[in-house]
């Protein structure tokens, strides 16, 4: 990657959303990575002569640290090229997300004491932990109790600011779900979406899937269907998932085709997540059900066959195991329908399970989320007897009245239930519940 370079990037207060382009790039291109007090300048000298690209990562900005400063200086004078890449400063951070004015300063927890010497003791003083963090901590008291207030933070570093919070700032903390910590159930394809969203609340999102899709373990029905697909055999094809419809994609584009083999067969989607996926695809569904459930589905597509011709052949491409809902009430509308499988749901790797547990039994989870029967199956099942005691205290979210049922079958208490059935549907009720 060329010659040696030394980059000092600052990385704001630590969530990786604030980062900036450059940083990223940066991160991206490294060929070492050296996180703050990993190595010492000389080490980094040291790889730096190895024409190597090194990235240092420093919390908030390179240069308000006067321990940073020294370093570049040190590498910089052993003629290794350095690079500062700016990020949001402690001081301007702690100002956004804690509401408070005044000279900030980042130091070690044991340190707060001799920062605070020359202040008069009872001159307020705000301590932060974690700023921008859904787990930040904002504690304000007096110069005189700062230290013991640190020490009992039980953090390596707190960020100081001479002066006390305005109320009227503290829009950070005041988000419905701010310094909850909410488990995301769903596969981690779909667990981006799910994540975004409760950060957005200010919630801290825990992803741990409990279920992984795959291919199907008999592929031959999907390749059957699509072959008669491309050759204009069905009126209809529906989809259940978005899931359903990114999986069909991929095996259609295997085979050479495009969105010319849906030719003139119309398309219905279970909800406006189902019908994105279509739209990613150049498709547009022409049924979307009102309800995200089976039965709404079915309801919406007879209502539709009654301008099209008689008897029309159906292909409905969803997950191996689901409910036979829209199948059936298609069949007794007299349409013939294809079910085959586009993919399938598994369970995670059994070393997840006991990292849910010690999170659970840790009571270091305020909610969990499920968006599907197979979520919480999977989660009984990977828990076995334990599930049950492990949710206690734990606020239980359904996404809607299948997965409630599923839940409560099982023996979980479903505690919030989306009346919209989508996952930003769930967060919202989520949110609702804490507010």
């Amino acid at each position: 990657m060329g010659g040696g370079l030394v980059s000092f990037v600052g990385l704001g207060p630590g969530d990786p959303r604030l980062y900036s382009e450059r940083a990223i790039e940066r991160l991206a291109q490294a060929e070492a990575v050296v996180q703050d007090g990993e190595a010492t300048a000389d080490e980094l000298i040291a790889l730096g002569r190895q024409a190597k690209r090194v990235v240092r990562t420093v919390p908030g900005d390179p240069l308000e640290s006067a321990r940073v400063v020294a370093e570049v200086l040190e590498v910089a004078g052993a003629a290794v090229p350095v690079e500062i890449v700016p990020g949001i400063g402690i001081a301007s951070a702690a100002a956004t997300f804690a509401g408070v004015l005044g000279r900030s300063v980042c130091v070690p927890s044991t340190g707060v004491g001799e920062a605070v010497s020359d202040v008069a003791g009872d001159a307020p003083v705000t301590i932060i932990t974690e700023v921008g963090h859904p787990s930040q901590r904002v504690v304000v008291t007096t110069a005189r109790e700062a230290a013991a207030k640190a020490r009992g933070l039980g953090h390596a570093t707190v960020v100081l600011v001479f002066g006390s919070p305005d109320p009227r700032l503290r829009w950070f903390e005041r988000r419905p779900l701010f310094g909850k910590r909410v488990l995301v159930t769903r596969a981690r394809e779909q667990a981006g979406s799910a994540a975004t969203l409760l950060r957005e609340q200010g919630a801290d999102p825990l992803v741990l899937p409990t279920i992984e899709i795959h291919a199907p373990s008999d592929r031959e029905p999907l390749a059957r269907a699509l072959v008669d697909l491309r050759a204009a055999a069905y009126q209809w094809v529906a989809f259940t998932s978005a899931n359903g419809v990114d999986r069909t994609w991929d095996a259609l584009v295997e085979t050479g085709a495009d969105a010319r083999a849906f030719g003139a067969a119309r398309l219905a989607a279970i909800g406006p997540a189902t019908a994105r996926a279509l739209e990613r695809h150049g498709l547009r569904a022409d049924v979307v059900a009102k309800e995200f459930r089976g039965e709404q589905l079915a309801q919406e597509i007879l209502g539709a066959l009654r301008s099209g011709p008689p008897a029309p052949r159906v292909l409905l491409a969803r997950a191996a195991r689901a409910r036979d809902v829209l199948p059936e009430a298609l069949r007794a509308a007299g349409c013939r329908v294809d079910v085959v499988a586009a993919y399938e749901t598994l369970p995670p790797p059994r070393d997840r399970v006991e990292t849910l547990a010690t999170e659970l039994q840790g009571k270091r989870v305020d909610a969990v989320m499920f968006t599907s029967s197979s979520t919480v199956d999977n989660f009984c099942d990977l828990l076995g007897d334990r599930a049950i005691g492990l949710l206690g205290g734990v606020r239980v979210a359904s996404i809607g009245p299948v997965t409630s049922e599923t839940a409560r079958a099982r023996g979980v208490p479903v505690d919030v239930a989306a009346r919209e059935y989508t996952v930003s549907g769930l967060v919202e009720a989520l949110a609702e519940s804490y507010a």
